[in-house]
């Protein structure tokens, strides 16, 4: 859509558990769909995964132009629930909020290295992803401030603890 400053961020909601499903269809329909996820470390049949979640359950952003948009179709659309209403009005953000948001969430990525790490337990298997040691395996021993942990690797027949950046090894 062209930006002719009438564009808005709307708030809409999803129906349960298809806010995916929402932004597909909405997308289709050439509409700017934001669905703020993040990463979180959680615990499936005794092993520890990385999965994708939804910031704001059953929340999208949708970016109209109040002229040219047809809200009945997007009401309709599956997936989507209805437009979050204050009375008679429209929920509204702002484009700096949503801006900020999306900065702050592509941010907090790294951030979540640490929220991950205080999910390791001692004696956790990792594999290291980048660096001198890339392709070993390792035994998490305990973290070394915020951004590096202590490693025990297994080095030319002999254990050594090393010391690596966070983002440098994943759990198996």
């Amino acid at each position: 859509m062209e930006d002719n400053g009438t564009e808005k961020w709307f708030v809409i909601t999803s129906k349960p558990r298809s806010e995916q499903r929402a932004v597909d269809n909405l997308t289709s329909q050439h509409i700017e769909v934001y669905l703020p996820k993040i990463k979180r470390l959680k615990k499936r049949q005794g092993k520890k995964v990385i999965i994708e979640e939804v910031l704001f359950p059953n929340y999208l952003f949708i970016k109209l132009t109040i002229e040219k948009s047809n809200f009945n179709a997007i009401r309709s659309t599956r997936g989507v629930g209805s437009f979050v209403r204050f009375g008679l009005n429209y929920a509204t953000i702002n484009n700096e909020l949503i801006a900020r948001l999306k900065t702050d969430l592509a941010e907090s990525t790294e951030q979540n290295t640490i929220e991950i790490l205080t999910n390791i337990d001692k004696g956790e298997q990792l594999i290291i992803t980048e660096g001198p040691f890339q392709g070993l395996t390792g035994i998490y021993q305990c973290k070394d401030g915020l951004e590096r942990s202590v490693l025990l690797l297994n080095i030319l027949g002999k254990e050594n603890k090393v010391v690596i950046e966070n983002n440098h090894f994943d759990v198996i």
